[in-house]
C-alpha cells in the first residue's frame, strides 16, 4: 500500500499537468474580446452574385496598388498578392550609426543592426454570403521585416483601419465599374 502512494501522487501530479495544458490550448483557441471588431475592419459584403468579378476587381485594385499577383485560386475565392519596399527608416539607422561609433571609439567591434527590406503580403478571401445574393470579402495584411544581415527581424499584421479603409474603398469603386462594364 505504502507503494501505491507515490505512484498515486505522480498520477494526479500527471493529471494536473494535463489539465494545464487542456485549459492552455482551450485560451489558444477562444476568440479574443477584439477579433469581432478586428474581423468587422477587414470584411465588406458586395451586393452582386458574381464571385468571379469581384475576384478581378480585388486582383485589378491589388496592382494598382503596386501588388503583385503571388496567386489566386479562383474556385477557392482566394487572391494573394505581395510587394518589397524599403524599410529603413533613417531614425533607427543613425541611432544605430551612433551606438556603432562610440562601441568604436571605445575600442569594441561595432556591428549595427537596422531594418533594411520588406514584403508586404495581402490576402483576400471572398465567399457568397449566407443568403447567396452577395458576395463577401476579407482581406488581410502582413509583413516581413528584414534586417541588414538578411534575418527575419519582424512579422506581423498590418491591423491599420485607414489601410483597410482605403482599400475598400478602391474595391468598391473597381466592382462597381467592373459590374457596369465601365
Amino acid at each position: 500500500m505504502a507503494r501505491l502512494r507515490p505512484l498515486a501522487a505522480l498520477a494526479l501530479l500527471a493529471l494536473a499537468g494535463c489539465q494545464t495544458d487542456v485549459e492552455r490550448q482551450t485560451a489558444a483557441l477562444t476568440l479574443g474580446q477584439d477579433n469581432l471588431a478586428q474581423r468587422q475592419m477587414q470584411s465588406r459584403r458586395f451586393d452582386t452574385k458574381d464571385e468571379a468579378a469581384v475576384l478581378s476587381a480585388t486582383a485589378a485594385v491589388l496592382q494598382d496598388l503596386g501588388f503583385g499577383i503571388d496567386e489566386v485560386a479562383a474556385g477557392s475565392g482566394l487572391v494573394v498578392g505581395s510587394k518589397d519596399r524599403d524599410a529603413i527608416e533613417s531614425q533607427e539607422m543613425a541611432g544605430q550609426m551612433f551606438l556603432a561609433a562610440l562601441v568604436a571609439a571605445a575600442g569594441g567591434k561595432a556591428d549595427p543592426q537596422f531594418d533594411r527590406l520588406q514584403k508586404i503580403r495581402v490576402s483576400i478571401v471572398t465567399r457568397p454570403s449566407a443568403d447567396r445574393a452577395a458576395t463577401l470579402v476579407r482581406v488581410t495584411f502582413q509583413r516581413v521585416v528584414w534586417n541588414n544581415k538578411g534575418q527575419v527581424s519582424r512579422v506581423e499584421t498590418i491591423d491599420d483601419p485607414v489601410i483597410h479603409q482605403k482599400f475598400f474603398d478602391k474595391l468598391s469603386q473597381a466592382v462597381f465599374l467592373e459590374a457596369h462594364q465601365l
